[in-house]
């Protein structure tokens, strides 16, 4: 289950915290579809919940204007399904939905490692938010994809790639990307082999052997690092955490 960021919860906790009746409040979208509910995460919590109640810790987020959930959604559901009567939140302003949003976005990241799914699907939001708030002034394609990168959380290749299966993929594997069947790596792999096919882009493909060196360079550094980490008991990353990073990257290696 997902743990809470201490930063965001150290923000939320100095806004007012009051109790009311989970059937005062609404949901809908754009807020209630911006992350899917994970049916384990769900079950977890429900459980908690039917032993603990709702801990006043993590309060509901509510756009106090509109009286609608922004933040929150898993507890809420979790809520109604153990029949609570009563439920921590806290009303908090906003400018329009687009802020709402944004604000629902950074909450969730903070706190989520972002499937592929999520990745493309943050990627259009932002992307439509910046949008209406640019000013005119044009930016390259490669400076936006830093910002998203920074954004999202991910590495700015990443993307750039994400881009790609969006913008030339096949309604397919569009599809099969955002329901979360097919990884973004392999996807555009796929998507760049029938643009090439097609004439649409030149070159071959290649294997990557030019960048061996740089491979190794960076993999000494990081058996070096993580040599250092597990030297001093694990205390500035943990097992599970590095454990969880190498698994990551096998399922890289592996689609």
């Amino acid at each position: 289950m997902a743990q809470e960021n201490p930063l965001h919860i150290g923000k939320i906790m100095e806004l007012n915290t009051t109790f009311v009746s989970p059937d005062t409040l609404s949901t809908r979208k754009p807020f209630k579809k911006l992350f899917p509910i994970q049916e384990e995460t769900l079950a977890a919590i429900s459980q908690n919940m039917e032993v603990n109640g709702f801990d006043p810790v993590f309060p509901l987020v509510v756009w106090k204007e509109e009286n609608v959930l922004v933040d929150g959604h898993t507890r809420f559901t979790a809520a109604q399904n153990t029949q609570l009567n009563q439920v921590p939140v806290v009303y908090k302003s906003f400018e329009d939905e687009d802020d709402a949003l944004l604000y629902s976005f950074h909450a969730q990241r903070n706190r989520r490692n972002m499937s592929d799914d999520d990745i493309v699907k943050c990627l259009a939001l932002l992307d439509n938010i910046h949008k209406k708030d640019a000013t005119g002034e044009k930016s390259t394609r490669k400076a936006e994809n830093e910002i998203r990168a920074k954004e999202l959380g991910i590495s700015p290749q990443k993307v750039d790639k994400a881009r790609k299966v969006m913008e030339h993929g096949s309604p397919d594997i569009q599809e099969q990307v955002q329901a979360g069947e097919k990884s973004i790596n392999k996807a555009f792999n796929e998507v760049q082999a029938q643009r090439r096919e097609s004439g649409e882009i030149k070159g071959r493909e290649t294997d990557g052997l030019g960048l061996s060196a740089k491979y190794t360079q960076s993999l000494g550094k990081f058996l070096k690092e993580l040599t250092r980490i597990r030297e001093q008991g694990w205390q500035e990353v943990s097992r599970e955490k590095a454990v969880a990073d190498i698994e990551a990257i096998l399922d890289l290696i592996k689609n």
